[in-house]
Parts: structure tokens; C-alpha cells; sequence
């Protein structure tokens, strides 16, 4: 026995096409996105703990398999006393390649400094005088933390004693630099 085709099949396949559609661009903006690439238009992604599983996709570099990094250049350790006269003011920086942490740690005897972590491009085509700032604060004693380098470039400090009395800044690096130094015309000694 032969089926016929009656004229409401066609609007029924199309509806349902549609509607396939649709739960496929749900699941798409609320599960797929946040959990593969931590983007959540939705905030669905974010209610179900998926966002967070993609921020570290991406931050690793993609998959789990991402969890170790090797380096090619040799791992160093610096532990740097900086002197400051009141009012006085300078940039100390790492030469770091894209890619490469830095774990710094540093602290003020003496005084409060305004501080500027921040950094600039050494390679590649970047706008005149660009630069990228990372964090900055007033009357600061101390700060912490990690850093992956965005750009292959100088990556550091600018540091101003707020007060007229002498500070120093002990500052502690670790990591993949392969240059660092007070920054004084230009370059880093």
C-alpha cells in the first residue's frame, strides 16, 4: 500500500526543521560556547559552571592535554634592592618573549610608591608608542602575581616615591626573561 503525501506533511517537516534549529542554536549559546571557548552571551554557561571549564581551555591553549609548557630559554631568579630618592621615579622590566611567565613579588621599606605595571612591544608591527598596562595603584607598599607575557616585549615597573623621604623597593623575579634591568634610553641594562 502506497502512503500519500497529504498537503500538511510539508509544513509539518518544515516546522520541524525549525524547531530542530532552534534547540540546536540553545544548546549551541549555552553549553557548547561557554564550555569550549568561555564565551556565554547566554549566562547560562556561567549558572551551570560551564564558562569557567572554557576560560581554561583558552588559557591553556586549547585541550587538557595543554597543562605542561617547556621553554626554551633557561629559567632565572633575581632578588634586586631599588633605591629611591623622595620624589624620585624609574622603570625596571623583563625582556620576556610571548607566552612566557613571570612570577614577580615586590615591596617598599620607607615609603609608598604609585606604581605602573606595564608593558611594550619589541617585535612585530604595533602602533607608534604603544604600550599595555596590567595594573596600577596609588600609595602602594607591596604587590604579587603572575604574568604571561601577551606580546614579546619589555614587561615591568614604573615606580614614583610619593614621599620626600628615601624608599626601597626589594623586588623578587622569577621566570623565562632573557633580559632585566633598570629601563634608561631606551633599553634595559
Amino acid at each position: 500500500m502506497n502512503a500519500q503525501v497529504t498537503p500538511a506533511a510539508p509544513r509539518k517537516l518544515l516546522l520541524s526543521t525549525l524547531l530542530a534549529l532552534v534547540v540546536a542554536a540553545l544548546i549551541l549559546v549555552s553549553v557548547v560556547l561557554p564550555a569550549e571557548y568561555g564565551i556565554d552571551p547566554s549566562g547560562a554557561g556561567r549558572l551551570l559552571g560551564l564558562t569557567r571549564i572554557g576560560q581554561l581551555k583558552a588559557m591553556s591553549g586549547g585541550g587538557t592535554g595543554e597543562v605542561m609548557h617547556a621553554h626554551p630559554r633557561k629559567h632565572l631568579s633575581a632578588r634586586i634592592e631599588i633605591r629611591l630618592q623622595g620624589g624620585e621615579e624609574l622603570e625596571y622590566k623583563a625582556t620576556l618573549a610571548k607566552g612566557e611567565p613571570l612570577l614577580y613579588a615586590w615591596n617598599v621599606q620607607g615609603s609608598t610608591v604609585h606604581f605602573e605595571f606595564h608593558g611594550e612591544p619589541t617585535e612585530g608591527r604595533w602602533p607608534k608608542d604603544f604600550f599595555q598596562s596590567y595594573e596600577m595603584a596609588d600609595k602602594s607598599t607591596a604587590a604579587q602575581g603572575s604574568f604571561v607575557a601577551p606580546f614579546t616585549g619589555r614587561h615591568g615597573w614604573y615606580w614614583r616615591n610619593e614621599s620626600s623621604a628615601p624608599a626601597t623597593i626589594v623586588l623578587e623575579v622569577s621566570g623565562y626573561y632573557t633580559k632585566l634591568g633598570r629601563i634608561e634610553g631606551g633599553g634595559a641594562e
